[in-house]
């Protein structure tokens, strides 16, 4: 008898083939059409994809202590999450845990750095590490054009992902000159040779996978600090892209990253080799108090503990491509954090895919938040008509939310009093 499953094997085989053939179609286009538009630009030149691949993996330094301090922050928090896994089975769902699109990236491609962390195996730590920009490890954090990573790391690079590549880049980099009015040369997109970055090489400057879109996000929220010290917090930092242009140029700034236990590891590599003058807490060094914050530059954290920040500690609080996913009980936590440190901003980018959406939830229920400015993304518009990428500011009022603070007080002494009347009542 012809079971099911016998059926549905080639019927999804004809889906995928259908799908490689459109994909590649959609490929062809975009590099046809990207050699048109750069037809007479000095800048469209294959030779700066063939070079910007180019192997700089670096494994010299005796970053021993480093990833040791990393494994060690690692499995705290793992068992951390181990004893709220065990609580929450009797109480509330927890909101911290992995989205289901992490949990898939995990059980694909994240197993060898989750048991080299485990396990404290620094050699097969450091041989991930530096080079993680090509290394399963930042899947989900780092990608090329289509998802093809096949084809651009393998023995040779045909030329039409050159060209699909380096079209990509030359619309990126127009794209981030016309968002930020040219005020920075191109060479302000370099980054350091930690974890063997690839991109396009334009102009003697490495212009790594999306850094132009990571500077941009950098400056939009250094643009929006006073001067002197600020504290900032990101909620779901990736690999520290974006942190690294912000701590770069913009001294003083005190930055604060919260995300899954993966990605915090990972961060931690590159920031700390790539901004070694630095100062780190990383989690169970320190409990996450006023005064731990104010001895270091940069907290990197798992995500449960956002709720020990100080409140009205934070001038801006970012998110960009990490609260889409989001459940609506988790995203309701996420947001009542927000609303408690913040003083200033909150800035968000991405796609509202749920229901009910990030926006639609802070029209109903957070009165401290005012959108003050609403942007297409426009970073992917050049490859697909409707992206659909938004980018949000909205100006925390925080004597609302003082306002609000003050009645919920008032109200969980109003049900304290009433219960202890009616104890005596009875």
């Amino acid at each position: 008898m012809l079971k099911f499953k016998h059926v549905l094997q080639p019927l999804r085989s004809i889906r995928a083939t259908q799908q490689l053939v459109a994909t590649r179609m959609d490929m062809r286009s975009f590099a046809e059409r990207g050699e048109r538009s750069f037809a007479h630009d000095p800048r469209y030149n294959l030779q700066s994809i063939t070079e910007g691949f180019a192997s700089r993996l670096n494994t010299s330094d005796d970053d021993t202590a480093l990833l040791d301090r990393i494994c060690t922050a690692y499995i705290a928090t793992a068992a951390q999450q181990h004893l709220e896994n065990i609580a929450q089975q009797h109480t509330a769902p927890d909101v911290y845990k992995a989205t289901r699109w992490w949990e898939e990236i995990q059980q694909r491609s994240l197993r060898p750095v989750m048991h080299a962390l485990m396990t404290r195996d620094i050699t097969a730590l450091r041989a991930i590490y530096s080079n993680f920009f090509r290394d399963p490890c930042s899947t989900g954090l780092v990608s090329v054009p289509y998802g093809m990573t096949r084809n651009y790391f393998g023995s040779t690079m045909k030329d039409i992902h050159r060209r699909v590549y380096l079209s990509d880049t030359l619309y990126r980099i127009d794209h981030w000159q016309s968002r930020t009015e040219g005020r920075y040369p191109l060479h302000d997109l370099a980054t350091p040779d930690v974890g063997n970055p690839f991109g396009a090489l334009v102009d003697g400057t490495l212009v790594s996978v999306h850094s132009d879109f990571r500077h941009y996000c950098a400056h939009r929220l250094a643009d929006l600090l006073q001067s002197g010290t600020s504290t900032v917090v990101e909620i779901g930092g990736g690999f520290g892209g974006t942190a690294y242009y912000l701590l770069r140029d913009r001294p003083g700034i005190k930055y604060l990253d919260f995300d899954v236990p993966e990605s915090i590891a990972l961060t931690s590599y590159y920031l700390m080799k790539a901004l070694p003058h630095l100062t780190f807490l990383l989690y169970g060094e320190k409990p996450l108090t006023e005064e731990s914050i104010s001895q270091v530059d940069v907290i990197l954290m798992p995500l449960f503990e956002m709720e020990k920040v100080p409140s009205s500690s934070v001038a801006i609080t970012f998110s960009i491509h990490a609260m889409s996913d989001l459940s609506p009980e988790a995203l309701t936590c996420y947001l009542d954090n927000i609303e408690r440190t913040t003083k200033d901003f909150f800035y968000s980018v991405g796609v509202d895919r749920a229901e009910p959406s990030m926006p639609s939830l802070i029209g109903q229920n957070y009165r401290s938040f005012r959108l003050k400015e609403k942007l297409p993304s426009g970073w992917h518009d050049h490859k697909f008509v409707s992206a659909s990428e938004i980018e949000r500011l909205y100006r925390i009022n925080q004597l609302n939310q003082s306002i609000k603070n003050q009645l919920d007080r008032s109200i969980k002494a109003t049900r304290t009093n009433l219960g202890e009347h009616s104890y005596v009542d009875r």
